[in-house]
């Protein structure tokens, strides 16, 4: 049943039964990491979040537009307060480098948002770190992230790990003997789904070893639905995408909903999707021991210090 909700999320887009968050939870001098956070939901996730009072880092490979982004939403919200460091998440090393600049600057994390990913189409690529580029940018460099930076989140009294996939998951396969798609294995869509499960199984697995709802650190993974978040300069394409597409005002709301409702205050591990909380997942998805075993291959395979083992 899990994968006709796929199917859904087109007439709610068409027509514009996408929810808004509304509620009122403010999150001042609190500290929001996003990845991503220079371009489309990314940055309006930014805007969006920096309207409720925190300080907002955001990673992003190109500094010029990250400074970019950052000048236009003050100019939407001139008190908004945030920065940016430079993260290329398809690299382990610029992941270690950013997560120690973070705690240079900061005491606490209270809201990680896993928000970059890899653009489709994505032709076979390989990262620096010599794996499948989808899956080092969109799992393995946000794995390694949120594990770094997880000392900070713990000094949080309620801390988020919010990690966004898509709807598309349910059709996602995990190739544990052939993780990077090799020998002609590979195929664009095949390794995006690969990367979106794998966050979803991480989301589960990482609750798991914090403890659950009992932690306070919670994790939600999110599909944010199709967002029409730049122009692909055809009049003809736009037009269709803005018929069959979110606005982008729009992108961000399960995002705040899974950062500042009050209600998940009491849940970790699941998925969320336009606004509320999915039961029905596809079986792949809820598979314990698929979730354990990619965990302790993605630990080897970041080389994980020993220190931020769970």
């Amino acid at each position: 049943m899990a994968k006709f909700a796929v199917f859904w999320e087109l007439p709610q887009t068409v027509f514009r039964l996408k929810r808004r968050f509304h509620g009122n939870r403010r999150l001042d001098g609190q500290i929001v990491v996003i990845t991503g956070g220079s371009s489309g939901i990314g940055k309006e996730t930014a805007y969006q979040m920096s309207l409720r009072g925190p300080k907002i880092i955001i990673g992003a490979r190109n500094m010029e537009k990250a400074d970019e982004a950052i000048k236009e939403i003050n100019g939407r919200n001139p008190k908004a307060n945030i920065t940016a460091l430079k993260l290329d998440l398809s690299s382990l090393k610029s992941v270690r480098e950013f997560a120690r600049q973070v705690a240079e600057q900061e005491t606490t994390v209270d809201v990680l948002i896993n928000n970059a990913g890899v653009p489709l189409p994505c032709p076979e690529l390989r990262s620096p770190d010599n794996f499948e580029l989808q899956l080092a940018s969109n799992y393995l460099g946000h794995y390694l992230l949120t594990l770094h930076l997880l000392p900070l989140m713990k000094r949080s009294p309620n801390a988020r790990i919010i990690n966004v996939v898509t709807s598309g998951y349910v059709f996602g396969q995990i190739f544990m003997d052939n993780i990077n798609l090799d020998k002609g294995a590979y195929g664009s869509m095949k390794a995006h789904l690969q990367s979106k499960l794998a966050l979803v199984l991480f989301t589960r697995e990482l609750a798991r070893r914090l403890g659950g709802t009992e932690s306070t650190v919670k994790t939600y993974c999110l599909n944010p639905g199709g967002v029409n978040a730049r122009s692909t300069g055809n009049v003809f394409l736009d037009f269709i995408k803005r018929l069959f597409m979110l606005n982008i005002d729009m992108g961000p709301q399960t995002y705040l909903y899974c950062a500042l409702d009050e209600q998940l205050d009491k849940e970790s591990g699941r998925y969320y999707d336009n606004c509320s909380r999915v039961d029905r997942m596809a079986s792949q998805a809820t598979d314990d021991k698929l979730a354990l075993d990619l965990w302790k291959l993605t630990t080897d395979l970041v080389q994980l210090e020993d220190s931020l083992k769970l």
